[in-house]
């Protein structure tokens, strides 16, 4: 098969541009979305669930059940989180992704602090009692515009 020679919109805008965004700039996006993507290995194979998050002193919570795969799971699980957003329009998006370890929160004054919170609601059905947070060893980000 021949490569195509049919021209689209962003031939002519010019080539992409990647940028590497600061670590202030990823917990600036982290802090204004609210949905992302929690990612962990569970009996071999890579699981990847949506979830609703907030962030608190650099460090990403989503709630989920107590009888949920990733709440059965050892402490210290090591897992990737991503979120990013994108603009068909203008041809530009941003990716940011954390990596570090998920623990189920158990302080007290924590979890009085992430409940008082404004967090979009849980996906999923049932109750979503219970707090993870992931502490980043890990946060990059990406900015893709077309130049």
């Amino acid at each position: 098969m021949f490569p195509s020679t049919e021209r689209y919109e962003w031939d002519s805008v010019g080539p992409p541009e990647n940028l590497e965004l600061s670590e202030a700039e990823c917990w600036s996006l982290l802090a204004g979305a609210d949905t992302g993507r929690v990612a962990f290995l569970q009996d071999g194979r890579l699981m990847v669930f949506p979830v609703s998050y907030l962030v608190h002193d650099q460090c990403v919570y989503f709630r989920t059940s107590a009888d949920s795969g990733l709440a059965l799971l050892p402490g210290d699980l090591n897992t990737s989180f991503q979120t990013d957003s994108h603009d068909v329009g203008r041809m530009e998006g941003w990716s940011v992704l954390v990596s570090g370890p998920a623990n189920r929160v158990q302080d007290e004054t924590l979890l009085t602090t992430l409940w008082g919170l404004r967090a979009q609601a849980p996906y999923g059905g049932g109750a979503r009692n219970m707090f993870v947070g992931i502490e980043p060893s890990v946060l990059t980000g990406r900015r893709v515009r077309m130049g």
